[in-house]
C-alpha cells in the first residue's frame, strides 16, 4: 500500500507552497487507493503553538483534504529516546560536550579560511570512560549521528531525478539537543519508518537534508522510502514567492473569500500537467484520477493571483448552485453589517454574480442592494448635480408613482421615455441613476437594481438626493 504524509511544523500558518506539498502528498496517495497520515512536527517546543496547529488543521479540512490517521511529534519523545539510544549502542552516534563557544570559534575559523563550516568531530574519538566522567561531571551534552568518511549519498527523485551528495559536505550533525529534544532529520526518519510512509512528497528545499535522513534510516535498518522533492512556487517577477507578492497564506485567501475548491484546484495546477491539455477547472474526484507525481514538472511553478482570482470568478459563476453560494458569502456580509432574508440575498446573487470575483469584492460590489449610499464620489456628486440629472431623477420618480411593479426592463423603457420627453441624452440619464442608488459611476448595472431593490428603496434614495443636491 502507498503511504504519504503530510507533516507542518506549527509555528506560523499554512502557506501556499506546503499547502501544495499537502494536495499532492494527498491526491497520490487517494488516487493509488492508499493511506494519508497528517503529523504535526511540534519538537520545536519555543516556537510551535497551539494557535498555528488548530489554524493548519483548519485550513487543511477547509480546502477538503482529509486524513487516515494524525499524529503530534510532542506525543512520541519516549520513541525518540529510544532510538537516538539504538544509534549509540550501535556507534551510529555519540554524545558531544562541545559547548557553544568552542563551536562558534570551529564556525569563525572556517569563515577566515573562506570554507564552508562543517563541526571538526573533535568528540567522535571520546573513550567510553572519558563520556561518563563528562557525565557525572554534570556537562551538558549533545548527540551527534556519526557520519561515514567519504560516503556519497545517491538517490533517484521522482520529480528531480538522479541525485548525488557527498556526506564530506556536511559531517556530523546533531539528532538530539542539549535539552533533550530530538531535531528534525532524526525525528522524522524514526516517524516516516514507523508509519509506513512509502512515498515522502516535500519541497525541494530538503533535498540537503534526505543524504542524513538516509543514512539514519541505513544506521536504524529501516526501509528508505521513495522521494519526491516539488519544485519551489515563484511570484510573477520569478523571485521565491513572498509577502510582496501579496498574502501567501491560505488563511489570507479565505479571508479574501476565495473558494476552497478553487483555491485547491489552482494549487493542482502549480507545477502540474493534466492529461488534458487546454482545459483547468477539474472536480477534486477529477484530480484524484487524474493525478500522478510523473507529471509533476521539475522546474518551478509561477503562482499568478489574477489567474487564482479568474478561477475562483469562474467557481463562483458557473459551479456553485445559488444555494450553496448564498450560505458561503452570507457570513461575509453580516461581517459588513447588512441585513437581509435568505430569499433576498438569492435573488441579489442570482442578477449579479457575474461582477465579483471574490466574496471580499461581492461586500463592496453588492453593497447597494443592502445598504444606501452615506457618501458619493466627486464625479458622482458632478453628475447629481446637474440640471439633466434633476430632470431625470424626478422622471423617473413620477414613472415610480404609477408602477406597480419595477424590473430591469421596466427602466430600459423609462429612460427611453425619459430620452424622447426630456431631450436629454441616455449616457445622462443612466450615470444619474447609478450616482443615486450607489454613490458611484462604477458597478453592477442599473437595470440589474432595479431588478432586485424594493420599489420603496428606490423611491427613498431617489428622494434623499433630490433633496441633498438640488
Amino acid at each position: 500500500m502507498i503511504i504519504t504524509r503530510f507533516a507542518p511544523s506549527p509555528t506560523g500558518y499554512l502557506h501556499l507552497g506546503n499547502a501544495r506539498t499537502a494536495i499532492f502528498s494527498y491526491l497520490f496517495a487517494r488516487h493509488h487507493k492508499g493511506k494519508f497520515i497528517l503529523r504535526i512536527e511540534d519538537t520545536d517546543l519555543e516556537r510551535s503553538t497551539k494557535e498555528f496547529e488548530e489554524s493548519i488543521i483548519e485550513d487543511l479540512k477547509w480546502l477538503g483534504i482529509d486524513w487516515d490517521e494524525f499524529y503530534r511529534q510532542s506525543e512520541r519523545f519516549d520513541i525518540y529516546r529510544e532510538y537516538a539510544q539504538r544509534l549509540l549502542d550501535s556507534g551510529h552516534a555519540y554524545a558531544c560536550f562541545c559547548t557553544s563557544e568552542e563551536l562558534e570559534e570551529e564556525r569563525r575559523i572556517a569563515q577566515e579560511k573562506g570554507i564552508a563550516y562543517r563541526y571538526s568531530g573533535k568528540c567522535r574519538h571520546l573513550t567510553k570512560d572519558e563520556v561518563e566522567k563528562f557525565k557525572k561531571e554534570g556537562r551538558p551534552y549533545t548527540i551527534r549521528f556519526r557520519v561515514p568518511d567519504g560516503r556519497v549519498v545517491v538517490f533517484e527523485d521522482l520529480i528531480k531525478g538522479h541525485i548525488a551528495i557527498n556526506v564530506d559536505d556536511f559531517g556530523d550533525f546533531v539528532i538530539v539537543r542539549s535539552d533533550g529534544t530530538p531535531t528534525y532529520n532524526f525525528v522524522v526518519v524514526v516517524d516516516d519508518a514507523l508509519m509506513g510512509v512509502t512515498h515522502v512528497v516535500r519541497g525541494e528545499d530538503h533535498i540537503p537534508n534526505t543524504p542524513k535522513q538516509i543514512l539514519i534510516y541505513e544506521a536504524l535498518g529501516f526501509k528508505v522510502p521513495l522521494f519526491a522533492h516539488l519544485p519551489v512556487i515563484l511570484g510573477p517577477d520569478r523571485s521565491k514567492l513572498s509577502k510582496r507578492h501579496g498574502a501567501v497564506s491560505v488563511r489570507n485567501y479565505r479571508e479574501e473569500g476565495y473558494l476552497s475548491e478553487a483555491m485547491f484546484n489552482y494549487l493542482c495546477l502549480l507545477g502540474w500537467s493534466p492529461p488534458e491539455e487546454g482545459r483547468e477547472i477539474f472536480s477534486k474526484e477529477e484530480l484524484i484520477n487524474l493525478f500522478d507525481l510523473s507529471a509533476v514538472n521539475s522546474a518551478p511553478a509561477i503562482f499568478d493571483k489574477e489567474k487564482l482570482r479568474w478561477m475562483n470568478g469562474v467557481y463562483i459563476r458557473q459551479i456553485l448552485d445559488l444555494d450553496t453560494l448564498a450560505e458561503r458569502i452570507k457570513p461575509f456580509f453580516h461581517k459588513a453589517g447588512y441585513s437581509f432574508e435568505d430569499d433576498y440575498l438569492k435573488k441579489v446573487l442570482e442578477k449579479a454574480r457575474d461582477s465579483f470575483s471574490t466574496f471580499s469584492e461581492a461586500v463592496e460590489r453588492l453593497r447597494p442592494f443592502f445598504a444606501d449610499p452615506e457618501e458619493f464620489s466627486e464625479e458622482a456628486k458632478a453628475i447629481l448635480e446637474t440640471e439633466n440629472s434633476y430632470k431625470a431623477l424626478s422622471f423617473v420618480l413620477s414613472k415610480l408613482e404609477e408602477a406597480q411593479e419595477i424590473s430591469g426592463q421596466w427602466i430600459k423603457e423609462v429612460a427611453k421615455q425619459a430620452q424622447k420627453d426630456l431631450g436629454i441624452k441616455a449616457k445622462d440619464f443612466w450615470h444619474a441613476l447609478r450616482a443615486c442608488l450607489t454613490g458611484s459611476l462604477e458597478g453592477v448595472g442599473v437595470d440589474i437594481l432595479f431588478d432586485v431593490l424594493p420599489k420603496d428603496k428606490v423611491v427613498q434614495r431617489i428622494n434623499k438626493v433630490l433633496l441633498k443636491f438640488s
